[in-house]
């Protein structure tokens, strides 16, 4: 065994996919307007899209009309564009030489880039699929919201807000979780949150992802990928969904995991992110995390389950504050420095 292979062993690198709700108008703009890699690829995979959503994603993404404060939240253009962004950034630090990562981490929609990275199916694929999901959706299951609450999560059954209203769509740490519902009870909810004083944040996504309201879709969703063929992963991909027997699906490693059934398990279960973080810590606890998705929040919810000691080892790369040119730069530069 080379020294190589042993650092690798103790420092695997995870390259993190953030799923609903990281979305923005202009994500990725400065990569888009200098980095010949992202927008080869954004353009790439715009030319698929765009056949089957039928407008750029692309113009509608950087449309100067379009700030970043704005809502961004139309399940039909929001699925590709959270591929297409994360996608084309894995990629971009691929040409970049940055050091290849061990393990794919995806959480939700984000698992469905990591898969695509992982060539479990081709990337034009993997698109389609997601465009065929986000018209499934938009048909049968709009009217949904989805709500980050800042709190602790045994207050999901003890705090009435919460009683019979909505149901637990994820936990991403001890006082982080989410829950979905019709988007005339988020609202309330969050109405009354706020005369409570407890911090939160209303998602912009219209579809209750990971609760009882897709339900409607589940057959509708199985015939349509009834006939889908995926390959084993190259690249182990953890996961944050559950099994069908409850527990925590936590990685393929080689396997025939991934069929329709298992992707309706991502869509429609509860994100497991504190756990399949645990988890894979116990098992990695040098490992070194990059966030791939667009607003660092997968950066920012892994430090908040990992140890202090640990958070030099959690960095972004993209985020609505801009400087992604930079931060590539300045993300080489520090793991180079933890070798």
């Amino acid at each position: 065994m080379t020294e190589d292979t042993r650092t690798e062993q103790l420092k695997p690198i995870v390259w993190m996919f953030s799923g609903q709700g990281a979305q923005y108008f202009q994500m990725g703009k400065a990569l888009y307007d200098t980095n010949e890699a992202f927008r080869f690829w954004m353009d790439r995979l715009d030319q698929v899209a765009a056949t089957y959503v039928g407008q750029s994603i692309v113009e509608m993404l950087y449309d100067e009309r379009q700030s970043k404060s704005q809502p961004f939240e139309q399940t039909l253009y929001t699925h590709p564009a959270l591929f297409m962004v994360q996608y084309s950034l894995a990629k971009t630090l691929m040409a970049e030489n940055l050091p290849l990562p061990a393990y794919l981490f995806g959480a939700s929609l984000g698992e469905f880039v990591a898969a695509a990275l992982a060539d479990v199916a081709d990337v034009e694929v993997m698109l389609f699929d997601i465009i065929k999901q986000a018209r499934l959706f938009d048909s049968h299951c709009s009217g949904g919201a989805m709500l980050v609450v800042i709190d602790d999560v045994d207050s999901f059954q003890t705090n009435p807000v919460f009683s019979g209203c909505c149901e637990l769509a994820g936990v991403n740490f001890d006082r982080c979780f989410v829950v979905s519902g019709f988007r005339s009870k988020i609202l309330h909810i969050a109405g009354q949150l706020r005369q409570q004083d407890i911090t939160h944040q209303v998602l912009p996504v219209s579809v209750a992802f990971h609760s009882s309201l897709v339900d409607v879709v589940k057959e509708t969703f199985g015939k349509m990928f009834a006939g889908s063929v995926y390959r084993s992963a190259k690249i182990p991909v953890v996961s944050c969904a559950v099994s069908a027997g409850g527990g925590h699906a936590m990685m393929n490693v080689g396997d025939e995991r991934f069929s329709p059934a298992y992707w309706w398990r991502v869509i429609r279960q509860p994100i497991e992110f504190r756990l399949a973080l645990a988890e894979f810590h116990n098992n990695h606890p040098q490992a070194v995390y990059l966030d791939i998705g667009p607003s660092g929040n997968m950066a920012a919810l892994t430090k908040y389950n990992l140890p202090a000691s640990r958070h030099n080892r959690v960095m972004p790369i993209m985020t609505p504050f801009g400087n992604d040119n930079e931060n590539i730069k300045t993300v080489r530069d520090r793991l180079r420095a933890l070798d």
